[in-house]
């Protein structure tokens, strides 16, 4: 039986990753840090407002964390593309995903198709019965004695 690649749900994720610009989320984490240092210079000016310390230290681990997520992402990308022959330079998650999308759309098109197909053709051919199969065997038995 042919396993459809929607209904497992192994390629949900494709849909997210081909919304992903990385140039936009370094940036993004850039910014990030850049707004985490001014928050550092304040709790220098503030050292005793508590609640800029405790935001700041939650802060920085939370930016550590998403640097290192996406550090892991990246080597994840490139790693792929060059597994499917892609130079993760020249081509954006969003292309390059696109193609598994695109593939499994059809694949599950193409799937629902030929199950329809066959559920028909069962619908339509006639039942084999014991009776019957037995004619068709005494048919090819008859049929292999007389070549001899």
């Amino acid at each position: 039986a042919v396993v459809s690649t929607q209904s497992t749900g192994e390629f949900s994720k494709l849909d997210d990753a081909k919304k992903v610009a990385l140039k936009d989320l370094v940036e993004e984490i850039q910014e990030t840090k850049k707004n985490l240092d001014m928050v550092l210079d304040e709790r220098d000016k503030q050292r005793d407002n508590f609640v800029i310390f405790s935001f700041y230290n939650r802060a920085q681990r939370k930016v550590k964390r998403l640097g290192e997520q996406t550090r892991q992402m990246l080597e994840g990308y490139e790693a792929v593309c060059k597994a499917f022959g892609e130079n993760p330079k020249r081509i954006e998650p969003q292309e390059f995903f696109k193609f598994f999308s695109d593939f499994f759309f059809q694949f599950d098109k193409v799937e629902k198709e030929l199950a329809a197909s066959m559920s028909t053709e069962k619908k339509s051919a006639p039942g084999l019965t014991r009776e019957t199969s037995k004619n068709l065997i005494a048919e090819a038995m008859m049929r292999h004695a007389s070549m001899y």
